[in-house]
């Protein structure tokens, strides 16, 4: 009698009534300190534990073809693929080991998964204490968006400083996320921060303006193999902009090292999003949470839980994470 064929994706799917899409939204709507490839691995671990798997081989192709779907239902999937990648690679490299019983074995798994997702939420403040001090007393940085770990990093930057800011930001608001902007301000106010609100159209003349900036620091949605950053639309302008600046603007990156995925955009193109729609008569549709793909010669160097690097890091980790025939579809 021949051997049982490997289920295909489709059949594992099909074989649990588990809705990783609904279980993936769902966590990032009731936790916003969860970043997207953080929700994604707390995902997988919620599939692991409604799903009766007997073998690593099927263990590892239900996570893929889970991820897959995943990642199939955003049009940006770089963050996910991140976070669906890494943990699927723990759980290889931990199912690997020698001896044990299989259900013994994978109990142990979920548990440290869950740890293994703690830790992750956790290097934020890792990137914090490590990228305060790109902060100088007396000095000006230029940041726009939402991250956490740009928030993260200027309440430390606060806190070592004795509950005195002795800095400043000036923030660049997005005409489409007003509340999101507010919301950022009215915290570093809070913080005691002196903060300079400007339009995205001003950011070149505030740049122009001498040792009125001094750095720029922004958040990264991933980190692709590269070490080029995607990240909230304007991010692109706004690095050539300190690039092109005389003197040139230090450009830094603060990200969590869960966000390096092995996606490799070239340029924009990349990008599944249309911001281009022409129209004689409708008012022209801009997509949702749009991005923009930020190339590694423009940034200064990436702020992580495990020090700063040089974009030309991200490969040399991904390779030391990685065993690519693992992945193979």
């Amino acid at each position: 009698m021949p051997p049982a064929r490997p289920a295909s994706a489709e059949a594992l799917l099909a074989s649990t009534d588990f809705d990783i899409v609904e279980t993936y939204n769902n966590l990032l709507m009731s936790d916003p300190a969860l970043t997207k490839p953080v929700a994604a691995i707390h995902a997988l671990i919620a599939l692991l534990n409604s799903v009766s798997i007997t073998t690593i081989h099927e263990t590892v192709e239900t996570l893929k073809a889970h991820a897959k779907r995943l990642k199939n239902s955003v049009t940006i999937p770089a963050p996910i693929t991140a976070g669906t990648d890494l943990f699927i690679q723990f759980l290889i490299s931990s199912l690997n080991q020698p001896g044990g019983d299989f259900d013994a074995l994978l109990q142990h798994l979920l548990q440290n998964g869950r740890l293994f997702a703690h830790r992750a939420i956790a290097a934020r403040e890792g990137v914090a204490e490590r990228g305060f001090k790109y902060i100088g007393e007396g000095k000006t940085l230029l940041t726009l968006g939402a991250s956490r770990c740009v928030t993260a990093l200027l309440q430390v930057a606060v806190e070592r400083r004795g509950g005195g800011p002795m800095f400043r930001v000036v923030y660049v608001r997005d005409d489409n996320r007003k509340a999101e902007n507010d919301a950022v301000v009215a915290k570093l106010r809070r913080l005691g921060i002196p903060v300079a609100e400007v339009a995205m159209s001003s950011v070149a003349h505030v740049m122009g303006l001498l040792h009125q900036v001094d750095t720029v620091i922004v958040g990264a949605e991933a980190v692709a193999e590269n070490g080029g950053i995607i990240s909230r639309m304007g991010t692109y302008q706004i690095a050539k902009l300190a690039y092109c600046n005389r003197p040139k603007l230090p450009f830094y990156v603060a990200t969590e090292t869960h966000k390096f995925s092995r996606d490799f955009p070239l340029g924009q193109r990349d990008i599944d999003q249309k911001v281009l729609d022409f129209s004689t008569q409708a008012p022209s549709k801009q997509p949702k949470d749009a991005v923009d793909y930020t190339p590694p010669e423009f940034i200064t160097g990436l702020i992580t839980e495990t020090g700063t690097h040089l974009p030309s890091y991200v490969p040399m980790k991904l390779l030391e994470t990685y065993d690519d025939s693992l992945f193979t579809d």
